[in-house]
This record gives structure tokens, C-alpha cells and sequence, in this order.
């Protein structure tokens, strides 16, 4: 059986997201490709993606850039482990819109839309999520996932933003449909500092006690935790945070207060809050997927890898509180079906 923690070389990844949009205009192709070959030399092999990341844009930077590191001779396939996604549907005409589709046709389809714009030379997707859950099609889509897996184009099956009873659902079903040779192998969802609620309704317990990776997205809370953003007006006039709540001015500065415990023990360790921030991810047992353009961040990632924190300074930085404002906006939250959170 596949298991993501054990192909993965250190307890960290990259999420990709931003190379294509969302925080700005997208990067080019050799800034891609300088930031997976600096990742994949510094130890780090895990790349997030998704289909609708720039409607497709981003699984094809990643899968160029994948492609030219082992033509290079930098890695081969077997060591890179490459996550997308499908589910979200989103309109160009409408970028706000947000739908969720896991009917069997659709995961069929979209895996393989996603494996063309990877390239030949990917081949196959390592780990292949439902990004936001119907419920109403869990079993269509574990049928789906069931079929790729056979098929050898994915070579194991994720969620994003599933509570524990819908993942004991898909693990019952994709282990009837594969006749017990695969179970869900992660879990991605939104964790930092800011973003607990993943500890607080015992989904990383359980991801843990059912042998389910735990992969943390945002954990950074969108950089928040750098404490390089001060107020909205520090982001550009097309990044998608201009609109999340927790930007808002009535929320950033409470936000941002949540900061204080988290600067001294930044100081006492000579590291950036940041750091910190990761640091902790990675005590919890989880798997932190930062995103970056920037090859000084990304380096900066990776060395937080070897923070150690005490017992003593996960417990405060556990207890810190949680961000002020919806994750976010709130037709997003209603269409993403996080009602609990409302």
C-alpha cells in the first residue's frame, strides 16, 4: 500500500498554487523550474497541485519543470512525489464562483485532462484528491478513484477538507471497491497557528490512529504568520486575499497580535516567525505544504525543518488562539459546505 510519509524525504512539501495565480501575476517557466530543482536539492520532493490552478496553467508548470529535472539527470520520477486534485469547478467568466463535482465521469475525466497537461513524462499522479467533498457522490468518486488505481494512473487517493465521517465512509468504500489493497492515504486541510480546527474536531488524531498522512495547506495562514503583511493595502491589487476575511481591516490587527507569542520564541531560536510557525506544523505530526514564488523563502522553509521546540513552547504556541475572521468568504465557506464554521 502506498504511503505518502514514507516516499516523502523530509516532513515538508511545496504547494504550487501561487506559481499560477491567486498572489499576484503568475511566475514564468524558469522561475518554476529554478524553484523545483532548488527544492529537490535541498531534500524536498512533495509537490501540490491542482486542476484549477490557473485552470490547469499549474499542472503544466509543474509538469515542465518535473520533466526538464530529470532530463537533467537531478531526480528521477520514483522520487518526486506529485499530488493534484480535482472536484472544485470554477468559471472563467466568474472567478468567484465556486461548485464541487465528484460524480465518476467527472473524476475519470479530469484525471486524465490533469496527467496530459503533466506530460508524458510524469506518467502517473502519486496521490490524487477529491479537493473539496460531495457527499452525495462519495461513492461514485471512490468507484473512480478505484478504476485509476487499477488502471495505474494514480497510486493513491486523498481528500481535502473531509470530516472523519465522510473519510471512514471513503475508506469503507475504496477498500470494498480495490478489494482491500488501497485505503485513503491523506487528509489536506487548512492548519497553522491561526487555522486549529483540525485539532480541535480530533481530525489529525485520526488521521494518525488510522494511518492517513495529515497534509497542512495555508500553514503559514497565507502568510500571516511572516508577519511581513501589516495591513490589506500590503497586498497587490490582484491577490485573492484582498477579499478573505481575516485580511479585513476589523481583523488583520487582532490577527496579527497572535504574533506576539510566536516573535519570542522567533527570537530566543535566532529564526523568523515563520520558522517557527513550520516548526510546529511539523511537531503536531503534520506535513506542511508552504507555497512560495521566492527561492529565499523557500530555502527559509526548508531550514525550519530542523527547529526543535520544547514541549513547553508547543504548549504555548498550541494555546495562542485562532484567527479572527472566516478562512474564506462566506459564499465560499457555504459552497465548500464548511456551514460548521459559520
Amino acid at each position: 500500500m502506498f504511503s505518502l510519509t514514507k516516499k516523502i524525504i523530509k516532513h515538508q512539501g511545496i504547494g504550487c498554487m501561487s506559481w499560477a495565480e491567486f498572489y499576484g501575476s503568475p511566475i514564468d517557466d524558469i522561475q518554476v523550474l529554478s524553484l523545483v530543482k532548488l527544492a529537490i536539492e535541498n531534500g524536498v520532493n512533495f509537490f501540490d497541485t491542482a486542476d484549477v490552478y490557473g485552470y490547469g496553467v499549474n499542472e503544466e508548470q509543474l509538469g515542465s519543470a518535473i520533466s526538464k529535472i530529470m532530463g537533467q539527470g537531478i531526480s528521477t520520477r520514483e522520487e518526486i512525489v506529485l499530488a493534484t486534485k480535482c472536484g472544485i469547478i470554477r468559471e472563467k467568466d466568474d472567478p468567484s464562483k465556486r461548485g464541487v463535482d465528484n460524480s465518476y465521469d467527472y473524476v475519470m475525466n479530469k484525471c486524465n485532462q490533469s496527467l496530459s497537461r503533466l506530460g508524458p513524462d510524469i506518467g502517473y499522479i502519486d496521490l490524487f484528491y477529491l479537493h473539496r467533498v460531495n457527499k452525495d457522490q462519495l461513492e461514485d468518486s471512490m468507484k473512480a478513484m478505484a478504476v485509476l488505481l487499477d488502471e495505474g494512473k494514480i497510486l493513491s487517493v486523498g481528500l481535502s477538507e473531509a470530516s472523519i465521517d465522510v473519510i471512514e465512509k471513503a475508506n469503507s468504500l475504496l477498500k470494498e471497491y480495490t478489494q482491500g489493497k488501497h485505503q485513503i492515504s491523506a487528509l489536506q486541510t487548512e492548519l497553522s497557528l491561526m487555522s486549529k480546527q483540525a485539532l480541535s474536531n480530533g481530525l489529525l488524531d485520526f488521521c494518525r490512529d488510522n494511518d492517513i498522512s495529515f497534509v497542512a495547506y495555508s500553514p503559514l495562514c497565507r502568510a500571516l504568520l511572516t508577519g511581513e503583511i501589516e495591513n490589506i493595502d500590503d497586498l497587490g491589487s490582484d491577490d485573492f486575499r484582498r477579499s478573505l476575511p481575516r485580511f479585513q481591516k476589523e481583523n488583520i490587527k487582532d490577527n496579527l497580535k497572535l504574533l506576539d507569542a510566536v516573535k519570542s520564541i522567533a527570537c530566543d531560536k535566532s529564526c523568523t516567525t515563520a520558522q517557527v510557525a513550520l516548526a510546529w506544523v511539523k511537531s503536531i505530526g503534520a506535513i506542511a505544504i508552504p507555497g512560495t514564488t521566492k527561492e529565499n523563502n523557500l530555502l527559509s522553509n526548508i531550514q525550519s525543518l530542523a527547529i526543535n521546540l520544547t514541549d513547553d513552547e508547543i504548549h504555548l504556541l498550541s494555546n495562542i488562539g485562532s484567527a479572527k475572521g472566516y478562512r474564506y468568504t462566506e459564499a465560499a465557506m457555504r459552497a465548500y459546505g464548511f456551514d460548521d464554521e459559520i
